[in-house]
């Protein structure tokens, strides 16, 4: 986990809020969902500091958290959290590059959500 919140503390700064808040609604018309294993509140509109925020709230978890337990198919609230803060921050990353523009970013958004 050492490793991981050390990506998360390397995340890059926020892009202003109205890109922020363009993104989002973006993402929101298109009905785009990450995959998650937690629910996290407010995702589209996340920044660096609700990021790192999100990862002391999940390693903070006690191993009998209903919110770990109720994962399927992994036993182990401790892989759950790590599993979860992984798949987050590679959403995030993906995130953040649509608040950039990248056109990479939101093909991987159009072939899910608009090619088919």
């Amino acid at each position: 986990m050492k490793e991981l919140r050390k990506r998360y503390e390397a995340i890059p700064e926020d892009a202003p809020a109205m890109q922020i808040e363009l993104t989002a609604e973006s993402l929101e018309r298109r009905n785009y969902t990450p995959t998650l294993l937690l629910k996290v509140p407010n995702y589209f509109r996340m920044t660096k500091a609700g990021m790192l925020a999100e990862f002391d709230r999940v390693t903070a978890l006690p191993p009998t958290s209903e919110e770990l337990k109720s994962v399927v198919a992994i036993d182990d609230p401790k892989e759950v959290a790590e599993k979860h803060l992984a798949s987050l921050l590679n959403q995030y990353q993906l995130l953040c590059n649509l608040r950039k523009g990248l056109a990479s970013a939101w093909d991987v958004i159009n072939e899910l959500y608009e090619d088919d």
